[in-house]
């Protein structure tokens, strides 16, 4: 496993223990308390991705009511508008995102894209020296 997965790993594992933390059979579950602990000594990356996920959650619940009512109202917005769209822009906007999000997907496209090119200017060239 790569660097880069081995750390994502451990941040879904933190995550995962931070949910289990909240849960109300937790707090009366020592195995699974023993279990925390000995999770967070195996390796300081294990203490580092919980203590990130902590901080997350604590802002997460300094959001005031207000702010969540107010995000709530953008999102439904920006969905209904997104919704509102005609087809052509929203199919556009997908290959978009998927164009800038995700650099695999830019090198697949573009290697299909050269390959169809290729393909028509040989077939376009091939067939004046026949």
């Amino acid at each position: 496993m790569c660097k880069e997965g081995h750390l994502q790993h451990i941040d879904e594992q933190a995550l995962n223990w931070l949910l289990k933390q909240h849960e109300p059979q937790y707090q009366n579950d020592a195995r699974s308390q023993s279990a925390f602990r000995a999770w967070l000594t195996i390796d300081p990356e294990h203490q580092a991705a919980f203590l990130r996920w902590k901080l997350e959650w604590e802002a997460m619940d300094a959001i005031s009511e207000e702010q969540v009512s107010r995000l709530r109202t953008r999102l439904q917005q920006e969905a209904m508008s997104r919704v509102q769209r005609p087809w052509p822009l929203r199919l556009l906007n997908r290959g978009v995102d998927a164009w800038f999000i995700n650099p695999a997907w830019r090198f697949a496209l573009g290697g299909a894209l050269c390959l169809l090119l290729g393909v028509a200017l040989l077939g376009t060239v091939g067939s004046y020296f026949v």
